[in-house]
């Protein structure tokens, strides 16, 4: 790590805004299935900040819609590294100018386009673009981003951006969660894992232990001048003052994204919404910023004595807090583990699932750990096949398992059947609203139709669309005073694909209306000329099996 900040000490790079920067969220913030890749900067509640260059380079990548980042510029610099400026509201001229042509080359509102050195160089410090609340967003700010070229792992922007802000408070720990190891330790006369709070810098209550015992942390950062909160740069674990474990939040492979579930207690978060990040390794765990002892920074209490657990935690800024409880040890009878009837599945074998109808095959090391699950069914009432629970949580994987369900009644078109998941709420409780449901793309073949699912906590079912989208128009009646045509996109069941506009059989762009299922054209911004007469104007809109509906019309421009 000290080789790698003396590396990092010699690149710099400038703020992205010309304003004091104030931040929503910071690198590397827990976060269900993936650790947040950058810096949330605030854009003091509005659009249009202008959005900078931090370094000379040239921008290789240009997208519109997608993956959650809604407008995004990519941009390589010579240093070896890319920075990704997201969120957008719109691009400066000369790269919108670049996206135009190469929506209306391919026909396509969406964009993920890539460019070479020599097509759009730019200085440190040149507009690039404005800020805005496109994708994924929920608010205005501008998300901003620094990888590895060659790697792509996920940088904190705070080790290149050296003044971008100030922070004199130090982080907050609001409590400990002790896991025993079941069948070889006890905490607090219990087996299960239990939770204690601090009052102030320590917890006032009593503890035990006997055996193996991990502790997580549930604890955040401030910073002055904001409301909002953050998450943890390093984190030191000591035991009677000798270091068993330690986390620094930095250099995070893309690869290792999902071990954020493994290293944070997911389950407990899909219930409570708080992370209390483990203080030892669990199997599997393949991020490579945490450190640990020979025992994987498991405690064993094997001592009749006073044992000082001691929590350091520092922010990026050098604001550090310290944490103490004491723990007794205390012999007790530790359980062996009780059989149960749940099917056993390990992260390290590949696995499969079998019930009457269904057939679940999990890949070698999709799993991100070793799970428990009670694969149950239930009739749905004139359901094309029965709906399958495999377990009573969500267990997210990282990859692909391979699900496959009887058809239990025949239809007309196979190609128009899919599964759908019904997903599970932040109580960790299996959605009643059948509007939730999730599309699942699937093929049918001899009686089975099989798709790749990536949470196998969902319940499953075999479903049917073939209906087409609506295409609904918006205030028709002023398009020929003012030509910006509104239509509404919706589709209930497995959504829309992809839209298409003609004027006259032309191409002519559709954009999307923010935060909203809508698409607007404004003509004067297409190829088509005004003549003051009539114009055919066509609308096609897909769904993601396919079935199609088109608007047809007239406009006078």
């Amino acid at each position: 790590m000290f080789f790698l900040n003396l590396l990092l000490a010699a690149v710099t790079y400038i703020s992205p805004v010309h304003f004091d920067v104030s931040l929503a969220g910071n690198f590397g913030e827990p976060r269900p299935n993936h650790f947040h890749g950058g810096l949330d900067i605030k854009t003091q509640q509005m659009e249009g900040k202008a959005v900078y260059a931090i370094g000379d380079g040239y921008v290789c990548r240009v997208s519109v819609n997608v993956g959650g980042m809604g407008n995004a510029v990519y941009v390589r610099h010579p240093e070896g590294y890319t920075s990704v400026y997201a969120h957008l509201q719109r691009f400066a001229p000369p790269i919108e100018a670049l996206v135009r042509k190469w929506q209306y080359q391919h026909q396509t509102t969406d964009v993920d386009m890539t460019l070479c050195a020599t097509d759009y160089p730019v200085a440190q410090g040149q507009v690039i673009a404005l800020s805005g609340d496109t994708g994924a967003s929920l608010g205005p700010h501008l998300h901003l981003e620094i990888h590895q070229t060659d790697n792509w792992n996920m940088m904190d922007p705070l080790d290149f951006l050296p003044g971008l802000l100030e922070d004199t408070i130090p982080p907050k720990a609001h409590a400990i969660m002790a896991y025993p190891v079941r069948g070889e330790g006890r905490f607090c006369g219990q087996d299960d894992q239990q939770r204690f709070d601090f009052m102030g810098f320590a917890i006032a209550d009593s503890l035990t232990a006997w055996g193996k015992v991990g502790f997580g942390l549930y604890a955040e950062d401030f910073m002055q001048g904001s409301d909002n909160r953050y998450g943890i740069r390093h984190t030191v674990l000591f035991v009677d003052g000798t270091e068993v474990f330690s986390s620094d939040v930095d250099d995070i492979p893309m690869s290792a994204n999902k071990m954020v579930n493994v290293w944070g207690d997911y389950d407990y978060f899909a219930q409570h919404q708080q992370w209390f990040m483990r203080s030892f390794l669990l199997p599997g765990n393949k991020l490579p910023f945490l450190k640990a002892d020979r025992n994987n920074g498991l405690v064993n209490f094997n001592q009749e004595r006073d044992y000082r657990i001691t929590y350091v935690l520092c922010d990026f800024f050098g604001n550090q807090s310290q944490y103490s409880f004491v723990v007794t040890g205390r012999p007790d009878t530790i359980p062996p583990v009780a059989p149960d009837d749940s099917l056993l599945m390990k992260m390290k074998d590949e696995q499969a699932c079998q019930m009457e109808g269904m057939d679940l095959r999990i890949p070698k090391g999709a799993l991100l750990a070793d799970v428990k699950v009670s694969p149950s069914s239930r009739r749905c009432r004139g359901g094309l096949s029965d709906e399958y629970v495999l377990a009573q949580k969500s267990i997210p994987l990282d990859g692909k398992a391979v699900l496959r369900m009887r058809l239990g009644q025949e239809v007309d078109d196979h190609g128009k059947l899919y599964i759908s998941a019904r997903r599970r709420t932040k109580k960790n409780e299996l959605d009643p609203d059948s509007g939730h449901k999730l599309f699942i793309p699937a093929t049918y073949q001899d009686g089975w139709v099989e798709g790749e699912v990536t949470d196998i906590g969902d319940a499953f079912s075999i479903a049917e669309d073939a209906t087409p989208p609506r295409i609904i128009p918006i205030n028709q009646r002023n398009w020929d005073l003012e030509p910006l045509c509104v239509f509404d996109l919706k589709d209930e069941q497995t959504g829309i694909a992809d839209f298409q506009g003609f004027v006259d059989g032309q191409f002519v762009l559709f954009d999307y209306v923010k935060k909203s299922s809508r698409v607007v054209c404004d003509l004067r911004n297409t190829p088509v000329e005004p003549t003051g007469g009539e114009h055919r104007l066509q609308l096609k809109a897909r769904d993601l099996l396919g079935n199609q509906s088109v608007f047809d019309g007239v406009i006078n421009y």
